[in-house]
């Protein structure tokens, strides 16, 4: 048992003031805390203050040891949750959730109680309000309920409640009891299990046995909707499924019919929002989105993953080598970085030892992971055995984030608090005494572990070293300032004091304070300890170095003007350095500017720059040093802004300071004594750019209200005058200082760099920047009636455009330069030549060309330039520009241009551009039609010839284009004198489709009518389409001639075609001619007076009058007679006497 450390009030220390808790604790071994038993509970009021803001309520420390201490948290328990817990049946099963948005509630019987354990700034609206559950024959659970906040937090919030048999109960506002929804989530016979909060999208019910429903609450309204969530199907389904598995691998299916083990969300991200599945030995991720679709994003099974680690770290073999160790999944709790997962096993074989661990997987990828990025053991075991398995197995997860490094693993009775860093991290155990005492629920809030007992009810439970770095990052005490950096080690013994420290971020400073008194080799002893060698970042994802660091840099540049006596009366003695003398804003932000530069030298002096590496800012990877030149960047940036304030645009920034206030919802009447909104604003460097959005609201609304074109004019030339000076300034500090802010350690982990001066969102100052270039250019260019004023606006203009655009050319030169991002490139590379367009368009159409090249020129903007130049007929200028961007592809862009605006001419102009680069353009499909004039041009009449007989052999469209083609084919051939073989085939070729051609032209008019066509409008026939028209009942007035032809278009036939019988074809013509007479009447006395007249034998006359040979050309007497187009008349007597009779004819002339 810890012994209680004697409490203390003391309010919030400043980060450069030293921990009066002296110095560092440590445990080796496992701790047992008997938490709230009558030997070993203390309390202690602890004082809390804040700057600006006061806190509501006040923390009771109940229990404390040397590594976690016990507090009461949030207001007071509101009495029907008291009397629910004192006067509820022993019997009746009572379970609490704890939300992280404030709201918890408490399910006992049919009765839901739900209430809001953080105080709200206003005290307004409903604390705690009792609701009714559905009936039921089973028991209710707090998981089966989930309450959806509202936005506005004085509002009432909405809440969905299921009984186990799946009938949904929905308030849209808990203060109607009696205005519900109700429906039937049609789960067929499964037990429900939980409710899951995925908003903005929904909310997922899952059974216990993996089924899926997203249910749809209608925000305000009474109305909810049910959807039953299914892996999609795909085109491999069924068998078709099976054999993708086989070549592709096995794909993802939905989990349903196993065990559940739990569901839990991740975080909202841009337009979808994940959850996780953890059910039998599978872990699913799912992502929501805003069609209200779901897909399985991967699939992995972490009991494998998780088997191979066990065995490995107790036993050091491998899991197949273990046929007897069993495990079970138990919970699932999402990370930053991705899920952490709690699992029991057991080796039967040689023991009944159930050993406990927690691991942690990555998951910020739609890609499976294959191994365990952690892997902890916890210092706890049972004995298992299947009587008692529900027993041991009924453990749960925690896991707070935001900086607590802890995890909690707890039952019923028991807790205990797992350290993440590092294998074998000491764990305690709080243990509740009472005969009857049982932990209801636990969750998290602001990083703090939350639990509540039924005899003690809401409390936290924190880390020792996490109550003291949180201490440092709320209160924001950060007395750093001075005129002077010789000053700020002086005070040698608040070094020593910050030395013993059990803070890491103090005894950081201490070696910073240290270093700048010259007493290097302290600091380089407390740095020794502080950071070992092995303490680094191995898994891309920074190290502690980095966020101490980042830490320290962020209290430097927010630091307190500790030597103004105003500031004096709202911080304790104790907590000032007094390392500014100065009392004047713009002196302590110079002040500022100089600590800072002391720090990056400090950094590179004692050898930690070269240890730096990411850092997590904002849900996105950035390289530390990065981080560092943002901060000096913001520091340039409020220097600029506060001598703009006090000497051009006092009232218009006064106005803005104010406005920042009030979107922060501070109440100015409330600020501490004596301080003015600008000693405050200016305080806090970190979050300079909130001025930017104040001064883009107030122009907006001023705008709206402002009749007067000239006053529009004015304001908006002042707001650009302060984001441009504002801005421009950051920027050329970032420029200037590009060398001095590289790392060696981050050449190799380039990360996506995007500029404070370019985040996005609703409130990112490139969504500000954008909006206030539309309302330069709506309300003040075309209200411009001077010259003065008109360059002036411009020139705001491209100073903007020219920070938004070098913004994203940041962003994208580091996201080319990383690996595994080439999607988010060409998404960001779209989405900046759009807004590149956007921002030159406007200086184009106003004339402004030099300032629309200007920037054209620095962002590559090539379709820019060619307009210019062609605008202004300056073939020199666009000569220049396709020499200088030459190895950047403009000719191509250039070539391009004129084609899709129809000047097609400039191409072979030969002022503009080169030959080789235009040949290269032409030979793509698109552009290969002009080729053969680019090769004429440059007299290489074979290559031409060969362009346009290939152009003439895919032209399907039109007839009389593809003759042209020829012909110009056969002309270029026959002016390049090339007598080769080849050229010979070539021009047979020609010839044959020449032919062709002709017979096409041939055809009679009816036919070419039936077709929809004419003449002048025929598509390219193939020769047995050609040979149908001469033949077919269309040409009803067909003659031996047209028959004749038919027979001629068989020789353009593919003889190895084999999808084409040239025999069966001459058939079909004959039969065709056949049937164009009237073969059963027979009424002349000679049978070749009868033939003579029919188109069959007329068209033999003429084949035999024009010297061709019959015998190859006429099918045999046998063939007609067998002809099956003849139908009933090959076996009439007259026509089988008149055709041979014929024939017998014809054997006797040949």
């Amino acid at each position: 048992m810890f012994t209680p450390q004697q409490p203390s009030g003391r309010s919030r220390a400043s980060p450069f003031t030293p921990n009066p808790r002296g110095g560092p604790r440590s445990s080796q071994n496992k701790r047992t805390s008997g938490l709230f038993t009558p030997n070993r509970r203390a309390s202690a009021n602890v004082s809390r203050s804040h700057i600006g803001s006061r806190s509501l309520t006040t923390s009771q420390i109940v229990d404390e040891t040397a590594q976690h201490r016990v507090e009461n948290y949030g207001v007071p328990l509101p009495v029907l949750i008291t009397e629910a817990l004192t006067l509820a049946d022993r019997n009746t099963e009572i379970t609490v959730k704890i939300d992280p948005s404030g709201w918890a509630w408490l399910v006992a019987g049919r009765k839901l109680f739900i209430w809001k354990y953080k105080a709200s700034g206003s005290g307004r609206g409903i604390q705690c309000k009792e609701l009714s559950l559905p009936p039921s024959d089973l028991a209710h659970n707090a998981a089966r309920v989930c309450v959806l906040p509202h936005h506005s937090e004085n509002q009432p919030p909405a809440c969905i409640a299921v009984t186990p048999e799946g009938v949904v109960r929905y308030w849209s506002n808990i203060a109607y009891e009696s205005s519900t929804a109700e429906i039937s989530a049609e789960l067929k016979g499964e037990e429900t299990d939980c409710v899951v909060n995925c908003q903005p999208y929904g909310c997922l019910l899952a059974t216990t046995t993996s089924s899926l429903v997203l249910l749809l609450p209608s925000q305000g309204q009474n109305v909810i909707v049910c959807q039953p969530i299914k892996s999609s199907q795909g085109m491999f389904a069924g068998f078709g499924r099976r054999m993708s598995s086989f070549i592709f691998g096995a794909t993802p299916s939905q989990t349903s019919g196993m065990p559940l083990q739990a569901v839990v969300s991740g975080p909202e991200e841009e337009d979808s929002r994940p959850f996780y599945v953890l059910s039998g030995t599978l872990l699913q991720k799912w992502n929501l989105s805003d069609s209200h679709t779901e897909k399985i994003s991967f699939q992995v099974d972490v009991d494998r993953l998780y088997k191979e680690a066990l065995a490995k770290q107790l036993w050091g073999q491998e899991s197949v080598q273990l046929p007897q160790l069993k495990t079970w999944l138990l919970d699932i709790q999402t990370t930053s970085y991705g899920v952490m997962i709690l699992g029991a096993g057991v080796n039967i074989e040689s023991t009944d030892t159930l050993h406990y661990s927690i691991m942690s997987l990555s998951t910020s990828h739609d890609i499976p992971p294959t191994s365990l990025d952690s892997f902890i053991n916890i210092d706890h075991v049972d004995k298992y055995s299947e009587r008692n398995e529900e027993k041991v197995l009924g453990y749960q997860l925690l896991v707070p984030g935001s900086g607590n490094n802890s995890a909690y693993v707890y039952n019923r009775n028991t807790i205990f608090i797992v350290n993440q860093e590092g294998e074998n991290s000491a764990t305690d155990k709080m243990e509740l005494q009472g005969v009857h005492d049982m932990y209801l629920g636990a969750g998290s809030t602001d990083g703090k572990a939350l639990f509540f007992s039924n005899s003690h009810g809401l409390f936290s439970l924190s880390p020792q070293n996490h109550i003291d770095t949180s201490i440092l990052e709320e209160s924001g005490h950060d007395p750093f300032t001075q005129n002077d950096g010789s000053m700020m080690g002086n005070n040698l013994p608040q070094v020593t004091e910050l030395s013993q420290s059990d803070s890491k971020s103090a005894r950081l400073k201490a070696a910073f304070l240290s270093s700048i008194s010259g007493n290097i080799q302290q600091a380089q002893s407390i740095l020794s300890e502080l950071f070992p060698p092995e303490l680094s970042s191995e898994d891309g994802t920074g190290s502690e170095v980095d966020e101490l660091v980042v830490g320290l840099s962020c209290d430097v540049i927010d630091d307190y003007p500790a030597s103004d006596p105003r500031w004096a009366q709202n911080i304790k003695q104790g907590d000032v350095t007094n390392s500014s003398s100065s009392l004047l804003i713009l002196q302590q932000l110079k002040d500022k500017e100089k600590a800072h530069s002391y720090l990056i030298a400090f950094l590179k002096k004692l050898h930690l720059w070269d240890r730096l590496s990411i850092i997590n800012v904002n849900s996105t990877y950035m390289s530390t040093t990065s981080v560092l030149c943002e901060h000096a960047e913001k520091l340039t940036a409020a220097i600029t802004l506060r001598q703009l304030q006090t000497e051009h645009h006092t009232d218009i920034i006064d106005e803005c300071i104010k406005h920042v206030f009030k979107m922060r919802g501070e109440n100015l009447r409330r600020l501490p004594s004596g301080l003015t909104p600008q000693d405050i604003f200016y305080r806090e460097v970190s979050r300079i750019e909130e001025v930017i959005e104040a001064l883009v609201e107030l122009e907006t609304d001023t705008l709206e209200k402002e009749p007067s074109p000239q006053r529009r004019v004015t304001l908006i030339t002042a707001v650009n005058s302060i984001i441009e000076g504002m801005l421009t300034t950051a920027l050329q500090y970032r420029q200037s200082k590009a060398e001095a802010y590289i790392s060696p350690t981050i050449l190799g982990l380039q990360q996506e760099y995007k500029p404070w001066t370019s985040t996005g969102g609703p409130r990112g100052l490139r969504t500000l920047l954008f909006k206030q270039v539309n309302l330069t250019v709506e309300g003040a260019v075309t209200e411009i009636k001077d010259d003065d004023t008109k360059n002036v606006v411009f020139q705001q203009l491209l100073v903007i455009s020219d920070i938004l655009l070098d913004g994203y050319s940041n962003q994208l030169e580091s996201l080319r330069r990383s690996d595994g991002n080439e999607e988010a490139y060409i998404t960001l590379e779209q989405k900046y030549q759009q807004e590149r367009q956007n921002l030159i368009t406007p200086l184009v159409e106003n004339e402004e060309y030099e300032r629309a090249l200007s920037l054209a020129e620095k962002y590559s903007d090539f379709q820019t330039l060619i307009m210019v130049c062609e605008k202004t007929n300056n073939n020199e200028r666009l000569q220049r520009y396709v020499e200088q961007y030459n190895e950047q592809g403009f000719s191509t862009v250039l070539f391009d241009w004129y084609m899709k605006h129809g000047r097609r001419g400039r191409l072979f102009s030969q002022q503009i551009g080169n030959s080789r680069d235009l040949g290269q353009f032409l030979e793509s499909d698109n552009n290969r039609y002009l080729s053969w004039l680019h090769d004429i041009s440059n007299q290489q009449y074979t290559q031409a010839h060969e362009t346009l007989l290939d152009l003439a052999r895919t032209e399907t469209t039109f007839a009389s284009k593809k003759k042209t083609l020829l012909s110009l084919s056969k002309l270029t051939a026959l002016a390049s004198d090339n007598q080769s073989p080849d050229m010979k085939e070539r021009m047979d070729e020609i010839d044959d489709q020449l032919d062709l051609i002709l017979h096409q032209e041939q055809l009679p008019p009816d036919s070419l009518q039936h077709l929809g066509m004419d003449t002048n409008n025929m598509s390219v026939l193939k020769p047995q389409e050609i040979i149908e028209l001469y033949i077919s009942e269309i040409n009803a007035v067909a003659t031996e001639y047209e028959f004749k032809k038919a027979l001629d278009l068989l020789q353009y036939l593919d003889q190895e075609d084999d999808d084409i019988d040239i025999n069966e074809l001459r058939l079909h013509i004959w039969s065709k001619a056949v049937l164009r007479d009237n073969w059963k009447d027979n009424k002349a006395s000679d049978p070749l007076d009868t033939i003579k007249d029919t188109i069959f034998f007329k068209t033999v006359d003429l084949a035999y009058n024009e010297g061709l040979d019959l015998t190859e050309y006429l099918p045999s007497v046998e063939e007609i007679l067998q002809s099956e187009e003849l139908g009933d008349l090959r076996n009439h007597p007259n026509f089988q006497f008149l055709i041979k009779a014929g024939y017998e004819h014809l054997q006797s002339v040949m």
